[in-house]
């Protein structure tokens, strides 16, 4: 019973989860006004600017972009099930009653899954770093 109960409450996590990440992109379309637009993006509107002008064409940014949110995303993801098995773990821990089989177990697992949340969380850092100093877009924008 026990077990049924952690898997409808797993997957109903994972339907959620799955849900939100699916929805992040339907706000894709909406046009972004002048005033916001990175000035490193090149100027379509002027006959002046070519392709040697700006090396990094807006497709190239697009693609750096998606691939970028993709993995964000993902490690978004990650760090929910992480948060998910920290409070798991914790009440392993606090459920243990005193059998020091299960005392060890929950502090095992609290143990591993903060130190899979910190992982992801430096690594969402590391990508949300690397995706700012490739493009070069100011922050301060949006």
């Amino acid at each position: 019973m026990k077990s049924s109960l952690l898997k409808k409450l797993l997957l109903t996590v994972l339907a959620g989860c799955t849900f939100w990440m699916l929805t992040q992109g339907a706000f894709a379309a909406i046009q972004i006004p002048d005033t916001l637009r990175p000035t490193n993006l090149p100027d379509w509107d002027t006959a002046a600017a070519t392709d040697t002008d700006h090396p990094e064409t807006a497709a190239t940014q697009t693609i750096i972009l998606f691939v970028g949110n993709m993995v964000s995303q993902v490690l978004l993801f990650m760090a929910t099930i992480a948060i998910v098995f920290v409070i798991l773990s914790g009440a392993n821990y606090i459920f243990a009653f005193g059998k020091d089989e299960r005392i060890e177990r929950g502090k095992r697992g609290l143990f591993w899954s903060l130190a899979g949340l910190l992982i992801v969380l430096l690594s969402y850092s590391i990508v949300q770093g690397v995706i700012s100093l490739i493009l070069q877009v100011d922050s301060s924008v949006g």
